[in-house]
């Protein structure tokens, strides 16, 4: 059934509804007057049965005061029998003068429906008594009479009439409603029924057609004047609906021979409102987006042009500015991807346009991608090589001015590498140009992927090739031992085979270094530097690598060698560890000591750790090292446990490397280490730097924290050299501040040293932590710290870093010194 069919049922029209408000207010209103009126009764009643409770009084006490006066039991009897007649009397008693029951009688109780009704108004039962007096009888008093009473019966009558009168007004409300339901059904709801019924079947496009049918001429009331006003309203409406179908006639015309021409046009013609929503496309735009015109209609940009345009925001605030401030825009270029994937380039220009009721942009975009295309591959081709893609010399100058004002401005340093293919001409003269050509793109690739994104790799001529490494490192001789490290990479990466028709073609090369900015070269220099430096290769012997500067190239050289040395130092167990005691201030008893890495060379001998610790360092080398410190350290802690030689509350310290406490796997490794070796509680101190801990302080107080619940402790090392900051220092799960030696060393002379480190000291107990003082190398220095309260101190004037042997008779000694003091 059709909307048109459907009519209002029964039960949901409005007489209905008045119908059932009238029985609801009808029910209510009868409830609450008969309720009135059945109070009024009962309290009417109440008094009549008062009433005639006291002339029964009346009548039976003459009888009752002789029979007490005479104690005549049979008349009293009579008197008791005679009020029991009544139905609603249940019990009576008279008593003599003594108290004595003269005569009682009872009557059984009926079990009425109405209790529960009775005992809400009044009492299901009432009592009654009367005093019998005789003249001239002693007090007056001769005896007295009691009955009680069944309210249940007393009001059987008063119910029974309520129970009528409440029915009565029910059934008069009801035909009351009834009454009025037939009228108002008769009089509004049929004819409104038939006004919605003919509302419904009017036809939207031609209202005049089906009028609404008029009520009799004698009824003038409201509904008759609406059915009429309806009538004069859809003879209007079908004016103005034929008036308006001629003009869209016209227009539509008119746009249907404005699109054919728009169609047509070789641009992609669009207009969007101020909210991104497209209005209008022609068949050029639509087809590049992969829809109809009628399709993109009413679709927002983000959701059309999503894959297509790569600044959208851009886009829309542009549509903006020509729609509010009224202006006209030129994108000289615009990126644009069609739905098959193609990349367009577009010229467009957008101008606001009054489009029916509201203001649009209109986008107009020519199609530029082969002038774009031509222009891109001029410029590539002037810029790079055409047989590996590489760029070429011109880039390569540019770039490489570009990089110098950059290192010179943010102060870092790169390095230019010069490479030449050791003996190419003879691939080429044994196998021809073209495998010598496959030789150079498999060369051209190997550099591009050895080094990283924003380096440059480019080719110069023939088998000569330029890598640029940008950003190596603020300090000179970092940024050189990086550079020689990628140098050698790159050195193994292109002698690496090559395979051409089932045979191996190797290809060395010679590589020149030179490192920027230095003394102001210009790029021309710069390349220069390392084309000589390249043939000093070739003139060794090729298949190397050399650095322009004689100086730094031996240094870096040093260091190279001296990084192969440390590999063979870490397998060949060149390393030891040293112990510095660390001696209590005020009573001279070791307290503990601190780990130190020695490197015994078998033929240099001892090496500083001033040589060779920042080399472990900058190779990565310190990690494998750092916990080979560890674990060791942890041997000797069960050595000297076991031979009762370290005792409860010593603590040995090892210095941690930042590049080793920010390992990923750092806690993972210490909490190994420590399930290997059952060392004391509580008997292990790291001592780390300010700067290990600046940086991210949240992470390290996340990995101290783990190591501390596993009987760790941490030293602040050469505490007021770095960052000091007080802050953090409150943060830190910290318990020892050691002061720097170079404190420590004029302390006796210089008056500003001796209140830095009294403030360090006071600061330091305040926060509840040991103080150490480090490099302490005579007495005076040592009653200085004394006074100032530290309670530690390490340094020659007890003891210097000295090997495991040789601290183990330190320990045996202070061991003997304690018993000899007890």
């Amino acid at each position: 059934m059709s909307d048109k069919d459907k009519s209002v049922p029964l039960f949901k029209g409005i007489s209905f509804r008045l119908a059932k408000i009238g029985i609801m207010l009808a029910i209510v209103l009868s409830l609450l007057m008969s309720w009135v009126q059945f109070y009024l009764d009962f309290l009417s009643e109440q008094r009549e049965f008062e009433s005639q409770v006291d002339k029964s009084l009346k009548v039976a006490t003459p009888p009752a005061v002789r029979a007490v006066a005479t104690l005549d039991g049979d008349l009293a009897y009579e008197v008791v029998n005679g009020l029991l007649r009544f139905e609603y009397v249940y019990w009576v008693v008279i008593y003599d003068d003594t108290g004595n029951i003269l005569a009682q009688g009872s009557n059984p109780r009926l079990e009425l429906k109405t209790r529960w009704l009775t005992s809400k108004i009044t009492s299901n039962t009432r009592d009654f008594r009367d005093v019998l007096v005789l003249p001239g009888y002693m007090d007056g008093t001769a005896g007295r009479i009691e009955f009680s009473v069944d309210m249940d019966v007393a009001l059987a009558g008063f119910y029974s009439r309520s129970i009528t009168a409440v029915i009565a007004g029910l059934f008069r409300n009801m035909l009351l409603v009834i009454l009025l339901f037939v009228i108002f059904h008769s009089m509004l709801t049929k004819p409104l029924v038939r006004f919605s019924r003919e509302i419904r079947n009017i036809n939207p496009d031609h209202p005049g057609v089906n009028r609404l049918t008029p009520l009799p001429p004698k009824r003038q009331d409201e509904l008759a004047q609406l059915i009429g006003s309806s009538n004069q309203l859809l003879d209007v409406v079908e004016l103005s609906l034929a008036k308006r179908r001629a003009v869209e006639l016209a227009l539509r015309k008119s746009e249907e021979h404005l699109r054919q021409i728009i169609d047509h046009l070789p641009v992609m013609i669009g207009a969007r409102n101020i909210a991104g929503y497209y209005l209008f496309a022609n068949k050029a735009l639509a087809n590049e987006l992969g829809f109809t015109p009628d399709q993109m209609r009413n679709l927002h940009v983000r959701q059309l042009l999503k894959n297509s345009v790569f600044d959208i925001d851009t886009m829309l605030q542009n549509d903006y500015r020509v729609i509010r401030g009224n202006e006209e825009l030129d994108v000289i270029e615009e990126r644009f991807i069609t739905a098959t994937g193609k990349q367009l380039f577009l010229q467009t220009h957008i101008m606001p346009l009054a489009f029916y009721d509201e203001r649009v942009a209109l986008i107009v975009s020519v199609d530029i991608t082969e002038s774009k295309n031509a222009q891109a591959k001029m410029e590539f081709m002037a810029h790079h090589d055409a047989l590996t893609g590489l760029p070429n010399r011109l880039q390569l100058v540019e770039r490489l001015e570009h990089e110098l004002r950059r290192a010179e401005r943010h102060g870092y340093y790169g390095a230019v590498l010069f490479i030449d293919l050791d003996q190419f001409k003879t691939i080429n003269d044994s196998l021809g140009h073209p495998v010598g050509d496959r030789v150079l793109e498999v060369v051209a690739v190997r550099l591009q992927q050895t080094v990283r994104e924003e380096d440059l790799v480019a080719r110069l001529s023939g088998d000569e090739f330029v890598v640029v490494l940008t950003v190596l490192d603020q300090n000179i001789e970092t940024a050189a031992l990086r550079a020689g490290e990628i140098s050698e990479k790159i050195r193994s990466v292109i002698s690496q085979p090559h395979v051409h028709d089932n045979m191996e073609l190797r290809v060395t090369c010679s590589v020149g270094v030179v490192v920027y900015p230095e003394k102001n070269n210009t790029v021309h220099e710069l390349l220069r530097y390392a084309d000589t430096a390249m043939y000093q290769v070739k003139e060794k012997g090729r298949d190397s690598i050399e650095f322009f500067n004689e100086s730094m190239a031996d240094k870096v050289s040093r260091q190279l060698v001296m990084e192969g040395d440390l590999h063979r130092a870490l397998e060949e167990k060149q390393f030891e560890l040293y112990y510095q005691p660390k001696i209590d201030v005020y009573t001279g008893r070791v307290t503990g000591a601190e780990a130190l890495l020695r490197w015994n060379h078998p033929t240099k001998g001892m090496i500083s750790p001033i040589d060779f610790i920042p080399v472990l360092e900058t190779s990565g080398m310190i990690i494998e090292v750092g916990q080979w410190v560890f674990e060791e350290a942890c041997k000797c802690l069960v050595k000297w446990q076991n031979e009762s030689l370290w005792q409860a509350g010593m603590r040995l310290s090892i210095n941690i490397s930042p590049r080793q406490f920010r390992r990923v796997a750092f806690v993972d490794d210490i909490l190994e280490a420590l399930e290997n070796y059952l060392i004391p509680d509580n008997s292990l101190d790291m001592e780390i730097t300010e700067g290990i801990v600046i940086q991210r302080v949240d992470d390290a107080i996340t990995t101290m924290t783990i190591l501390n619940e596993h009987g760790i402790s941490f030293s602040l090392d050469d505490f007021g050299t770095g960052y000091s900051s007080i802050s953090y220092l409150k943060r830190l799960p910290v318990t020892t501040l050691k002061i720097d030696k170079g404190f420590i060393r004029d302390i006796i002379e210089d008056r500003s040293d001796r209140v830095l480190v009294e403030t360090i000291i006071t600061m330091g107990r305040l926060l509840g932590m040991d103080l150490v003082a480090e490099g302490v190398e005579d007495v005076e220095q040592l009653s200085i710290l004394r006074s100032f309260g530290c309670h530690y101190y390490q340094g020659y004037y007890a003891s210097p870093a000295v090997p495991q042997s040789v601290f183990e008779k330190f320990l045996v000694e202070d061991w003997h010194k304690e018993d000899a003091e007890e």
